[in-house]
C-alpha cells in the first residue's frame, strides 16, 4: 500500500479546509434556503420548500464559486467551466477535485459519460488492486484525481464534505469503488493529525474520538 500516496492527499487537502468550509458555511445561510418574513411574502419568492431543492442546489454552487474566485487558495484555483451545469472544479497542479452534492451517503456514479468514467480510473495505492492496463507514472507524482462530496444541514445550513478517491467507475445504482474516504476536518490542523488505516477494500482515515474534541459524520451523492 502507497503510505506516501494518502499523506500527498492529505497535506494538498489541508490547504482547502478552512477556505471549502468558510465558503459552503456562508452559502449555507443565504436567504435562499429560508421562508421569506410575513412582511415579504408577497414580493419575496419562497424557495425553501422540496420542489426548489434543485435551484437551492444550483445556488451553492454559484455561491462558492463565486466566493473561491475572490480568493487566494493557492496553489489551488478553480477550473473547469462553471457554465456547464455550474460545474465547481479545483486544481493544484498535480491533483484535481471535482466538487460534488452529496446527500444521500452514496458516491455519484460515473454513469456512460466517457470522461466522466476516465476521471473515475485513478491507479489504485494497494497494488492488490491494479487492474489490467494500469500503471504508475514513470516520472513525477501520481496526478491524483478526488471528489469532494458536499451537504448542508437542512436545520443549521452548517456544511460537511467528505473527501473520496475512486478507483474505477461505476453504473447508477452500483457501488463506487476507492481506495480513500474520509470527511474533511473544518481545520488543517486537525487534518494533520488524522491517521490512516487499511482494510481489505479501502484505505480509511482514522478521526480522532469524540472525546479528544473532534466529532465528525459523512454523507455522498451526485447533485
Amino acid at each position: 500500500m502507497d503510505n506516501g500516496g494518502v499523506e500527498r492527499i492529505k497535506q494538498a487537502m489541508s490547504d482547502l479546509c478552512e477556505p471549502l468550509y468558510d465558503c459552503f458555511a456562508r452559502a449555507g445561510v443565504a436567504k435562499i434556503h429560508l421562508r421569506p418574513d410575513e412582511s415579504e411574502r408577497d414580493h419575496v419568492p419562497d424557495f425553501s420548500g422540496r420542489e426548489y431543492k434543485w435551484l437551492r442546489t444550483h445556488y451553492v454552487r454559484a455561491h462558492v464559486h463565486h466566493d473561491l474566485s475572490k480568493r487566494n487558495v493557492d496553489p489551488w484555483r478553480l477550473s473547469g467551466n462553471h457554465r456547464r451545469n455550474g460545474e465547481l472544479w479545483l486544481t493544484d497542479g498535480e491533483l484535481r477535485a471535482r466538487v460534488l452534492h452529496g446527500p444521500s451517503g452514496d458516491i455519484p456514479a460515473a454513469g456512460r459519460n466517457l470522461a466522466r468514467r476516465a476521471f473515475y480510473r485513478n491507479v489504485p495505492l494497494d497494488p492488490r488492486q491494479m487492474r489490467f492496463g494500469m500503471q504508475e507514472p514513470i516520472f513525477g507524482p501520481m496526478k491524483d484525481r478526488l471528489l469532494i462530496l458536499w451537504d448542508l444541514n437542512a436545520a443549521t445550513g452548517v456544511p460537511m464534505l467528505r473527501v473520496v478517491r475512486p478507483i474505477g467507475p461505476s453504473l447508477y445504482g452500483r457501488r463506487v469503488p476507492v481506495d480513500v474516504d474520509f470527511v474533511l476536518p473544518t481545520t488543517a490542523e486537525e487534518l494533520s493529525s488524522m491517521e490512516f488505516f487499511p482494510s481489505d477494500e479501502d484505505i480509511h482515515l482514522n478521526i480522532p474520538k469524540e472525546e479528544e474534541g473532534n466529532d465528525f459524520g459523512a454523507g455522498g451523492i451526485s447533485g
